[in-house]
């Protein structure tokens, strides 16, 4: 993710990551109540732009109400991942930040998605 003003970042203005996961707060809940549809690919492009910073993503999907979408699209993301030790800690991540309900329902998602992937 690059900064959201142009005339910025051409001076070399950048924001900074905690600016940019603002900034991507905001926009998740103006696209929620505008734009629904582009929800599940703005969430996925958060979790792959700011893989270290899932809980402040599950906030901001709290906030705009989109918690099933990003339930979704976290555990797409986590079965695509090459290693247990990181499926594993991205799941850490989530854990205590997720309803169990939704925490089971990324487990059952992930692992579907997972054999998927592997043909398993």
């Amino acid at each position: 993710m690059s900064c959201c003003n142009p005339h910025r970042e051409q001076v070399g203005l950048s924001c900074d990551v905690n600016q940019q996961l603002a900034c991507g707060r905001s926009a998740l809940q103006w696209m929620a109540d505008r734009n629904p549809e582009l929800v599940p690919q703005f969430i996925a492009s958060l979790i792959n732009t700011f893989p270290d910073h899932l809980a402040l993503i599950r906030e901001a999907a709290l906030w705009a109400a989109v918690i099933p979408i990003f339930v979704e699209r976290a555990a797409s993301i986590c079965a695509a991942l090459k290693t247990k030790t990181e499926r594993h800690g991205f799941r850490r991540q989530l854990e205590g930040g997720l309803s169990s309900a939704d925490l089971d329902r990324f487990d059952q998602l992930m692992s579907a998605e997972w054999h998927r992937l592997r043909g398993k």
